[in-house]
């Protein structure tokens, strides 16, 4: 009997206990140490609105990932958006783009592809595409968010951020 009145003690005081546990908080984002480059376009290269331009992202390599998802976007403001600008799901957050081009895997080691393969060319949305009121000297960026998945450190997925700026103006 005595053995049984511990063990429904003991039983209580863990549901008791788990009970009283916090509010599951939000999922916690991962800030990657690395993140891939972009090669085209280049930093500052000409664009004009509803024309392609050659496009080329490398990956990172530093945790070798099976696959590795990129988002690209077009972003506009005075600087480009910094990590905070990251939702838990590795999207930038509404507001802080003005067009998504999309979402492109690089499949590595020989396996075959999963998603959508990375363009070699984009084509520049036109302003009546964009996601923001632009005024005639706004600053433009190609932003590419890249996803991590299961790297060293027991972290489940883990972003990068990069852009380059671009250069074109609207006409007034």
């Amino acid at each position: 009997m005595l053995f049984t009145t511990s063990i429904f003690t003991s039983l209580l005081a863990a549901v008791a206990s788990a009970a009283v546990l916090p509010a599951r908080q939000p999922a916690t984002i991962w800030q990657s140490p690395f993140s891939g480059t972009i090669m085209a376009p280049a930093a500052d290269q000409a664009m004009a609105f509803g024309v392609g331009f050659p496009f080329d992202y490398q990956v990172s390599s530093w945790c070798e990932p099976a696959f590795a998802p990129f988002t690209v976007y077009l972003t506009a403001g005075a600087a480009p958006p910094v990590f905070d600008n990251i939702t838990a799901e590795g999207a930038l957050a509404d507001g802080a783009f003005a067009f998504e081009f999309g979402k492109f895997v690089v499949s590595r080691f020989g396996l075959p592809q999963e998603g959508t393969p990375p363009p070699t060319s984009l084509t520049m949305p036109t302003v009546d595409d964009l996601a923001l009121a632009l005024a005639p000297e706004t600053d433009f960026f190609l932003t590419v968010v890249e996803e991590f998945d299961g790297c060293p450190g027991s972290i489940a997925v883990e972003y990068s951020l990069t852009s380059v700026p671009l250069s074109f103006t609207l006409a007034t």
